[in-house]
């Protein structure tokens, strides 16, 4: 039950030698797994319970999708949830060993990278892969991933990103296409399970990006902030700076940075990796509004990531921006309704006293 492009039709020549202890060498070999052609040498010991594999393997475009090929991939999930369809996993107990392989393209888990060099290791279904050269989403990737398969399956990882196109990158991971620019960032990574569902929802680790000048899709900011409506439309930022936690599935962030031409803006929030959705107080700022005051009018974006509401909290704004103005505004009314009370009824207010002990005085006497 090999996932597709691990062999479920295979095709194999080379140089071969069997030596006495059951050591098999592999030179010049042409290797056809489904779609997938290699090429490259190899060392198998197979006297013990399982082969031991050292190899040197090349190859073109390597199809790897079959891993977590469940009907409900990353780049289709938006709105619709994960796949719950279990994981096959027992190809990472098929060998122990070493393979280097260097292609000129990977796809992979719902993503397309281009030129690759990496180091897997497998030892008793555990898998880690070091990613010594990985472009994609016309950056580059690298750093490490594990795969464990010994009791359940769990995944996790530590990788870096440079120069990524965040809507290419967030399209073909969780279906997301609103934010374009390029980031740089770094995410530490694990989660448990056997379905793709299992993993979202079980995601754990920490993280930050940043980006210099980029767009956001769906929200015109100065239109928000002429009009305090939200009418589409697309933002375009100067630079953007965030960081991280995840866990049980939920990523949150409480230190969104977001610099435009005279208006800077502000984000906390909860981001449903598992349950695809988000709950997202972004607060836009602009500088020179009300005479060097700031104008703030905060955006609540909240729903599921297919169609989330985008919407101004007015509320908030008044208590953002007009604080001063609302404690002047009650002092003022309090005083005219003091000095309405006294003329009409007789009642003198003392410093520091209710109206009320005031009036009730004024009806006991």
């Amino acid at each position: 039950d090999l996932p597709a492009g691990f062999g479920r039709k295979a095709g194999l020549t080379a140089d071969l030698t069997l030596a006495s202890a059951l050591g098999l060498s592999l030179r010049d070999m042409a290797v056809a797994l489904d779609q997938n052609r290699l090429s490259g040498a190899a060392d198998l010991a197979l006297g013990g319970a399982k082969p031991v594999v050292t190899a040197r393997l090349a190859a073109g475009l390597l199809d790897l999708s079959g891993l977590t090929d469940t009907g409900g991939t990353a780049a289709s999930a938006a709105g619709s949830g994960w796949s719950r369809d279990k994981i096959d996993a027992s190809a990472l107990g098929a060998f122990d060993g070493e393979v280097s392989l260097s292609a000129k393209g990977v796809r992979v888990a719902g993503l397309s990278f281009g030129v690759a060099q990496v180091l897997a290791t497998v030892d008793r279904s555990r898998a880690v892969v070091n990613l010594r050269q990985l472009a994609g989403y016309q950056g580059t990737v690298a750093g490490q991933v594990v795969a464990n398969n010994r009791s359940g399956l769990s995944v996790g990882g530590n990788v870096t990103a440079s120069g990524v196109e965040m809507k290419d990158l967030l399209g073909d991971l969780i279906g997301v296409r609103r934010f374009t620019g390029k980031a740089q960032g770094d995410l530490t990574f694990l989660a448990v399970g056997n379905s793709v569902d299992a993993i979202m929802h079980s995601l754990e680790g920490k993280g930050g990006v940043s980006m210099g000048r980029g767009t956001i899709e769906g929200i015109d900011l100065d239109s928000l902030m002429r009009s305090g409506v939200n009418s589409g439309g697309t933002t375009v930022f100067d630079s953007l700076g965030a960081t991280f936690t995840m866990a049980g599935g939920n990523l949150t962030n409480k230190d969104l940075l977001l610099s435009l031409p005279l208006i800077t803006a502000t984000g906390e929030g909860r981001v449903g990796l598992g349950a695809q959705d988000i709950d997202y107080l972004f607060t836009p700022k602009a500088i020179t509004a009300r005479d060097g005051k700031g104008l703030a009018i905060p955006v609540r974006i909240r729903g599921g990531w297919g169609n989330p509401k985008i919407s101004a909290d007015l509320e908030k704004a008044i208590d953002l921006n007009f604080k001063e103005e609302k404690e002047a505004a009650q002092e003022k009314v309090k005083a005219k309704v003091t000095e309405k009370i006294e003329k009409d009824l007789g009642v003198k207010v003392e410093d520091g006293e209710k109206v009320e002990d005031a009036v009730k005085k004024k009806l006991e006497d």
